[in-house]
């Protein structure tokens, strides 16, 4: 296991540094100048040509993609060019309402998506199994922001139960914080509830049908055993498979869902920089978003081996 975890990490630079190549070439090909943005369209060519010289932006472009580079390897994100502060702190100021919001959608997918898929293979082909099926396209297909303004519309101007938008430190209490909370969560999860119970039934499906649960109900092994000690844990591997694919998608739909409901996380500001060709910005939130993801693509599959001590990568060189 040692082996496997350090090689999945040597695995993570060429990654990320594809990853940071990809997007600092399609800022370039994106039209719009950072010059511009910081001067407004009305500032001299002279003006625009001096800030260009002062960011580093007159020289080629492997040239600039190079020093971003060895100041990343020095741990200097950079300083962004409309704020003038350094790129880490805005991450790092943005970062705990991102995470908050990420964690909790994350927990309603998995309380709601797991035991409905678990209840609509284990009662296939009856009034739940369909409901619940409906339930998952419902949410695959639902876009997350027409959602969003969907339980906007509900619950904050019909109802009047919950905020249509802001945010609420922990400083100004746990109830108004929470109530921020809900509905962005909501919005953000739903996809994710979907397809994990759509997978999560599909797994167990597979699993109900195998030799070895044939033998555990000829045996006389309750239902319930049967369930949660031979089909579940078989039934999970590909769930946890699905379950660290979410985790990057929750990063990125956070971006649009954040916007919907004003939420002051690295959504919000990936999306702000881009608008304003704040190019150390963006780079900083898609380096920090594609760690995340592939971090968590190893913690799932060190969860493997959890799930079913079979597996050991360590032995099969895999």
């Amino acid at each position: 296991m040692p082996t496997f975890i350090i090689r999945r990490l040597i695995h993570l630079v060429p990654v990320l540094v594809g990853v940071s190549l990809a997007v600092f070439l399609l800022l370039k090909l994106t039209p719009g100048d950072p010059a511009t943005a910081i001067l407004g369209v009305q500032a001299s060519p002279q003006e625009v040509a001096r800030i260009r010289r002062s960011l580093g932006l007159d020289r080629p472009w492997w040239v600039q993609y190079g020093i971003w580079l060895s100041n990343v390897v020095r741990g200097d994100l950079g300083t962004s060019y409309q704020s003038k502060r350094p790129v880490s702190t805005l991450i790092l100021q943005r970062l705990p309402a991102t995470v908050e919001l990420a964690i909790l959608s994350l927990l309603i997918a998995v309380s709601i998506g797991v035991p409905a898929g678990i209840i609509s293979a284990t009662r296939r082909y009856t009034a739940l199994d369909y409901a619940f099926t409906s339930f998952a396209l419902f949410g695959i297909s639902m876009p997350g922001f027409w959602f969003g303004i969907l339980l906007i519309l509900i619950f904050s101007l019909y109802l009047r139960w919950l905020p249509a938008s802001g945010y609420a430190p922990l400083s100004a209490g746990l109830g108004p914080h929470l109530k921020h909370l809900i509905l962005p969560s909501i919005a953000l999860g739903l996809f994710n509830t979907g397809a994990l119970m759509r997978f999560t039934r599909s797994s167990m499906l597979e699993a109900l049908s195998q030799d070895y649960v044939r033998t555990a109900r000829a045996k006389g092994l309750a239902e319930r055993i049967v369930i949660l000690r031979h089909v579940l844990k078989n039934a999970l591997i590909p769930t946890l498979t699905v379950l660290g694919l979410q985790i990057g998608y929750l990063l990125g739909g956070a971006v649009i869902i954040e916007q919907v409901f004003a939420w002051p996380g690295i959504g919000w500001l990936a999306l702000t920089a881009i608008n304003q060709r704040d190019y150390p910005v963006v780079m900083g939130v898609v380096l920090m978003v594609s760690f995340v993801f592939v971090f968590s693509n190893l913690l799932v599959d060190i969860a493997y081996t959890w799930v079913n001590p079979r597996i050991r990568f360590d032995q099969e060189g895999k």
